[in-house]
C-alpha cells in the first residue's frame, strides 16, 4: 500500500479541522442559539426564533459572504437569485417592490439593480432586526433613494392593504415556526395588489432519497423549523385559504427538486 505523503496528510488534516470549526460555528449561531434563547428569561419572545447569526453585526460580517451562502445552498444560490429576479416581470416601471426580511448574499442587490434599470418607484426592505437592515443598507448604498428600509415583523407588517406590486421572500419561511410561517404568507397576501405577484425562494422536498436523508440530518442539527417545508407547510395552500381561486401559481424546482422558486400572481 502506498503511503500518503506527509504534506498531503497535513492538508487533509487542516481541511477536516477547518470544516469542523465551520460546522461548530454554525451550530452555535443557529440551533444552540435557539435553545439558549428559549431558556433565557430575558429573551424577547418576538425574536427568540431568530438565530444569533442574524442579530449580531459581528456574526453577520462573518457569514454574509457569497462563498458561504453559495456553499450552504449547494452552489445553487446564483440560480435561485436569477429565477427570483426573472419572476419580477413583465415590468417594474413605476412599481413598488417589497422584500420581506433581508437575506445574505446579493439577492437584494440583484433586485435593486433590476428596479433601477426598469425605473421602479420604490424598493422597500423590511426586517425585524435592525442589524440586518443596517447590513442591507450598506450593501445597497449606491442605489440611493430608490431603496427604503423599515424595521418590521414579517408576520405583522405595518403597510396598508394592497400596497405593493411585488412581494419577495428569500429563504425566510423555513426559519419560522409553523404558525409564523402561515402568518407571514397571509401578510404577504394582504399587502399585495390585485395583479401583483408574490415570489418565494425556498427549500423543497427533494425527490432523490439521499438528498432527503442528508437534508433531514442537516435540518435536525441546524434548521429545526425547515422540515415543515417538506412535511406540513404548503405556501400555495395558505394563499388559497386566504383567497380561493385568486392566485395563478408557477413553480420552478431544481437540483432533484431540492430548491424551489414559487411565484403566485394575484388575480383579484
Amino acid at each position: 500500500m502506498t503511503a500518503i505523503p506527509e504534506n498531503l496528510t497535513l492538508l487533509i488534516t487542516i481541511a477536516i479541522v477547518a470544516l469542523a470549526l465551520i460546522g461548530l460555528f454554525f451550530l452555535v449561531v443557529t440551533r444552540l442559539s435557539l435553545i439558549y434563547q428559549a431558556n433565557d428569561a430575558n429573551s424577547d419572545p418576538d425574536t427568540a426564533h431568530i438565530y444569533w447569526i442574524y442579530k449580531s453585526p459581528f456574526f453577520i460580517k462573518l457569514a454574509d459572504r457569497m462563498f458561504v451562502v453559495s456553499s450552504i445552498l449547494l452552489l445553487q444560490y446564483s440560480k435561485l437569485v436569477s429565477l427570483v429576479v426573472k419572476r419580477l416581470n413583465p415590468s417594474l416601471e413605476g412599481k413598488r417592490i417589497l422584500q420581506v426580511s433581508c437575506a445574505f448574499g446579493n439577492v437584494s442587490e440583484k433586485i435593486a439593480e433590476s428596479c433601477a434599470r426598469q425605473d421602479a418607484a420604490e424598493f422597500v426592505l423590511t426586517d425585524i432586526m435592525q442589524s440586518e437592515l443596517d447590513n442591507a443598507q450598506r450593501k445597497l448604498k449606491r442605489f440611493g433613494d430608490l431603496c427604503t428600509y423599515s424595521k418590521q415583523d414579517a408576520t405583522n407588517l405595518e403597510f396598508e392593504d394592497q400596497s405593493f406590486d411585488y412581494v419577495v421572500a428569500f429563504f425566510l419561511p423555513h426559519e419560522l415556526p409553523f404558525d409564523k410561517k402561515v402568518q407571514h404568507v397571509k401578510e404577504a397576501h394582504r399587502v399585495l395588489k390585485p395583479g401583483g405577484k408574490v415570489v418565494f425562494g425556498e427549500f423543497h422536498k427533494p425527490r432523490l432519497k439521499v438528498l432527503e436523508v442528508l437534508g433531514r440530518i442537516y435540518f435536525k442539527i441546524f434548521e429545526p423549523y425547515a422540515t415543515e417545508m417538506w412535511d406540513e407547510f404548503d405556501i400555495t395552500k395558505v394563499l388559497e385559504d386566504e383567497a380561493a381561486g385568486s392566485y395563478r401559481v408557477e413553480k420552478d424546482t431544481f437540483l432533484f427538486d431540492n430548491f424551489q422558486v414559487l411565484a403566485a400572481k394575484r388575480l383579484t
